[in-house]
């Protein structure tokens, strides 16, 4: 008989030197095995995606799938089916039977990206499902059970909720830190991402990096060390392939004479070239969202 598969831990997933970070895995690691709905909230790029895959890797549900749904990338008008599900016939193109995010995550669990994307409608439908413990698929009539743990996640106000469907998925409520108010854990990040491409980080480079405010969080500082990759000749990484906005943008204001309107813009037209003018990335690294981004564009003047 094989040896039972060793059940993997929290700070498998998490290593931090953060006190307030620490504090948060506590209140994980006492949830695990409890079928509590659990909300993540932080700002964009902090890591509510890895939260989750965490929690759901070290809970009793791990041997179950964990089913992601991004509320934001999918269309109002296909996100019912997309959740529940539909029988073949319902409507022209539904040539077969199709199952439901919720059905997939039987057992397991079911995350909900951006929950606050859902529109009043889907919220009352979602919240009949998760009181009722069970579902039927769009044009069906079986009654399908609802047995999984859920996660939610947000990066803004959860105001837009409906208060009933918010009491129901906020059991427990984690805010996860941003990394401008956890800078000790930056040093072993960036170490860890530069390790898996084989590269080292010089003190110069570290120092640039400790000194950023971080906006796109994780997110961002992943993107940075991916781009210095790229263009850094050595094996070790150092200023000369950082972003010019990680040298101190206070000094380089007094320099230069920048107004606030000017960095703000260098910043931008800088997180565009990085993402390749790919807006709704570059939205999250700067935390706002992709509509006030496309509005800073016009002001500034960015092509």
């Amino acid at each position: 008989m094989s040896a039972a598969k060793k059940r993997p831990e929290l700070r498998d997933f998490v290593r931090t030197k953060s006190e307030p970070l620490r504090a948060l895995m506590q209140t994980v690691e006492k949830v695990l095995d409890h079928d509590v709905n659990i909300l993540l909230l932080g700002e964009s790029g902090v890591g509510k995606d890895y939260f989750a895959e965490a929690i759901h890797a070290c809970g009793k549900r791990r041997e179950k799938p964990l089913v992601r749904i991004d509320c934001a990338a999918i269309p109002a008008d296909l996100f019912e089916a997309e959740i529940f599900g539909f029988e073949k016939g319902t409507f022209t193109d539904a040539v077969a039977r199709k199952v439901g995010k919720l059905e997939m995550a039987q057992g397991g669990t079911i995350y909900f990206d951006a929950v606050t994307a859902l529109t009043p409608n889907l919220q009352a439908k979602l919240l009949r499902a998760i009181q009722e413990r069970q579902f039927t698929r769009l044009g069906g009539h079986d009654v399908v059970p609802f047995d999984s743990r859920m996660i939610s996640s947000s990066s803004t106000s959860v105001d837009s909720l409906r208060n009933d469907l918010l009491y129901r998925i906020n059991i427990v409520t984690l805010t996860i830190p941003p990394l401008r108010e956890r800078r000790e854990d930056i040093p072993q990040l960036a170490k860890g991402f530069v390790a898996r491409r084989k590269r080292g980080i010089d003190d110069a480079a570290m120092q640039l990096m400790m000194q950023h405010r971080w906006p796109g969080n994780l997110r961002e500082l992943r993107n940075v060390v991916d781009r210095a990759v790229l263009l850094e000749e050595s094996d070790v990484i150092t200023p000369k392939s950082l972003p010019p906005l990680l040298s101190d943008p206070v000094e380089a204001a007094a320099e230069q004479h920048w107004t606030l309107e000017q960095l703000e813009a260098r910043y931008i037209r800088e997180v565009l070239r990085q993402t390749r003018s790919n807006y709704s990335r570059a939205a999250e690294i700067l935390g706002i969202n992709r509509k006030t981004l496309l509005e800073k564009r016009r002001k500034y003047g960015i092509e």
